[in-house]
């Protein structure tokens, strides 16, 4: 259509990217973030929310300007997470690293979590293993080099 028979167009070489299939790993690892974007949204909401409604009602909660950066923080990265999740189809190599980090820091957070006694850091610890073993496989690696 934009160019004589036997040249390849900007068109055809669009149309082939895009018809390639997103590896079925990444899509489980992407219903993964998605689950992990809720939790956090939830729990930084929470966070956020008790904070707020015990000043509004008078009562002190020490160490309330930490408890309301965790809390909004959980939030930013729940939206990173979503942003990651959405973009995903346009094969970004951004997506990929930003994601890496976001585990990786996750990953750190439940092995201090784990040391401190709390036994229930081993799912985020899993999970965080989870995503960061198939976002090095090599199918989901070239998934994103384009």
């Amino acid at each position: 259509m934009f160019a004589r028979t036997g040249e390849l167009t900007v068109l055809a070489m669009t149309n082939e990217i895009s018809q390639q299939r997103m590896p079925g790993r990444l899509k489980l690892t992407l219903g993964i973030l998605v689950f992990q974007v809720l939790a956090n949204g939830f729990i930084g909401f929470l966070i956020v929310d008790e904070i707020s409604t015990r000043s509004s009602h008078g009562a002190r909660t020490p160490n309330s300007g930490l408890l309301y950066f965790i809390g909004f923080l959980s939030i930013a990265i729940a939206l990173t997470l979503l942003a990651c999740v959405l973009m995903a189809g346009t094969r970004r190599a951004w997506i990929r690293m930003t994601v890496i980090g976001i585990e990786v820091v996750g990953l750190i957070s439940g092995v201090i979590n784990l040391f401190s006694g709390q036994v229930t850091a081993i799912a985020g610890i899993a999970l965080a293993i989870g995503v960061l073993s198939i976002l090095n496989r090599d199918d989901v690696r070239e998934w994103f080099s384009e």
